[in-house]
């Protein structure tokens, strides 16, 4: 069984959490998803993906629990329950033998800390990070730019809302990790160091451990599933986006 540890914080921002968090042992799986900031309801949005990933999980594939998260909170808003501006980020990873498979919409990120290097596994989508592959962004400038988003055996896969990122580089995120002897230690001291350095927005994290057989090495794919079925995330920094799910699927055993 992979040993695994769940934490999240409101941070110093005003209001109530739009963090959420959640896992089932049985199918292992875990997700953070964030209520999009800044707009009414986020905090009905993240929980109605935690309601719907958790029912749906053990009935279909991640993807397509993603998918169906998706539905729920755009039915929800048209029929009045709603805002219509609500939306949430999500961020998903499930370990089936030797493979994990991770699905995010937004800029909720996946990570794997790997004999002491730290890899990020997703790209955010947000307006600076689409502007950083048209201009040279120094990782200082796509933290402070005005229109930033306010948010294998023994690897470790992290998941983590954009309240880690936005106060701790990946330097200091890598050497938090580095003196951590236990996910339960990394989550806290993730979410401990993010709330030093300011904890400007709700901050959540999960960390889980790989128990499977050793591996020899990384194979990584990425599928890019069109287009704009995923309309509840389609505003972020106030810019539209092109909305899609990204999956990243790697092999944690070679030859398989």
């Amino acid at each position: 069984m992979n040993e695994f540890a769940a934490v999240t914080h409101p941070g110093a921002r005003e209001g109530e959490n739009q963090d959420v968090i959640g896992w089932d042992v049985e199918h292992q799986f875990w997700f953070v998803a964030d209520g999009m900031g800044g707009y009414s309801r986020g905090q009905d949005a993240s929980r109605l993906v935690k309601e719907t990933l958790l029912a749906q999980i053990g009935h279909m594939d991640l993807l397509a629990a993603v998918l169906k998260a998706h539905e729920v909170v755009r039915e929800t808003a048209e029929q009045g329950e709603g805002d219509h501006r609500m939306g949430s980020t999500v961020v998903c990873a499930q370990i089936s033998r030797h493979d994990c498979r991770i699905v995010w919409v937004g800029d909720s990120r996946a990570y794997l800390w790997r004999q002491g290097a730290l890899q990020r596994l997703t790209r955010d989508h947000s307006f600076v990070e689409a502007l950083s592959e048209t201009e040279p962004l120094s990782e200082t400038q796509m933290r402070t730019h005005p229109n930033a988003s306010e948010v294998h055996h023994g690897d470790w896969i992290m998941l983590c809302s954009d309240g880690v990122p936005v106060e701790l580089r990946d330097s200091e995120i890598a050497h938090i990790l580095q003196r951590s002897a236990s996910p339960q230690q990394a989550a806290q001291q993730l979410v401990d160091g993010a709330l030093k350095k300011g904890g400007r927005d709700n901050t959540s994290v999960v960390v889980v451990q790989h128990e499977g057989a050793p591996s020899k090495g990384l194979m990584a794919s990425l599928t890019r599933v069109d287009t704009a079925v995923i309309g509840w995330i389609a505003a972020l920094a106030g810019v539209v986006l092109a909305a899609a799910v990204v999956i990243v699927a790697w092999r944690l055993h070679a030859g398989r």
